[in-house]
């Protein structure tokens, strides 16, 4: 996946950002932080080979199913996100709960969005603060294909999201030592985006990757739309193995709703 590729070519807001949240953010969604506004496709200013291959850390052996946490937030407050993603590498069955807050830390959204049967079904559910689903849409692939497709041409795993930062776009910019003794391997892309509808602004993300799993630990948006770069947004990430509960990918509690398209079944 090219995240930072597909933020800089779209505009993401109200459904579409849900859905793309869904869809184009494993491993990051700090990128999205230019979100309402279209971002400018520019050649990347600072390029270098793609950081060394990293040590994949063993599978955990309590589990099997693949978790990740993104928790995200923008300096001024206006926008915050923590996203969980659940992936059976087995089965391919995959999971993804977006939460959304206000300004004021109150939560607005609470979606869960599974991809079933192969990849052929596809189930929304909206939920309340306490997470008790409220309503269920269900999208057979056979009646809309385009709302799988973008989800079939990723690696969903951990090694995928590894793979993101690969990419000849990223240079090294040195390393730092997390709280937890750590030792983390910074990487950094800029390009030029708009931070609103008329601001156009330099941007430097900056990711922290553990340097003995090859996963991100955290990242970090500047931007410097006046002469001087500053934070922009950040989140941090979370990932490990986790048991293969029953519960993960069974939408038990509600009977979800037949729709036809993906702007229905992701529409709150």
């Amino acid at each position: 996946m090219k995240l930072l590729e597909t933020v800089k070519n779209k505009k993401i807001t109200g459904t579409i950002l849900a859905s793309a949240l869904v869809i184009g953010s494993f491993g990051t969604i700090t990128a999205f932080a230019a979100n309402g506004s279209d971002a400018i496709p520019k050649n990347t200013v600072i390029t270098a080979s793609a950081p060394a291959e990293s040590p994949v850390v063993a599978d955990i052996t309590q589990g099997t199913i693949e978790y990740s946490k993104d928790t995200y937030s923008r300096t001024d407050g206006s926008q915050n996100f923590t996203l969980e993603h659940w992936f059976d590498p087995q089965t391919k069955d995959f999971r993804s709960d977006l939460m959304e807050y206000s300004s004021e830390h109150q939560l607005v959204r609470y979606q869960s969005t599974y991809y079933l049967n192969g990849f052929n079904e596809l189930v929304v559910i909206q939920r309340d603060k306490d997470g008790k689903p409220l309503s269920a849409k269900t999208l057979q692939r056979s009646d809309d294909p385009t709302a799988f497709e973008k989800l079939d041409q990723k690696n969903l795993a951990f090694s995928g999201v590894k793979n993101n930062y690969k990419a000849s776009y990223w240079t090294s910019v040195g390393t730092e030592q997390a709280a937890d003794g750590k030792t983390l391997n910074k990487i950094m892309d800029s390009y030029q985006s708009y931070i609103d509808d008329n601001t156009q602004a330099n941007m430097q993300y900056v990711v922290y990757l553990d340097q003995e799993s090859g996963l991100p630990a955290k990242e970090e948006l500047y931007e410097d739309s006046t002469g001087t770069f500053k934070l922009f947004s950040s989140d941090t990430n979370e990932y490990k193995y986790v048991a293969n509960d029953s519960s993960i990918f069974h939408e038990d509690g509600v009977t979800p709703t037949p729709v036809k398209t993906g702007d229905e079944a992701f529409a709150k």
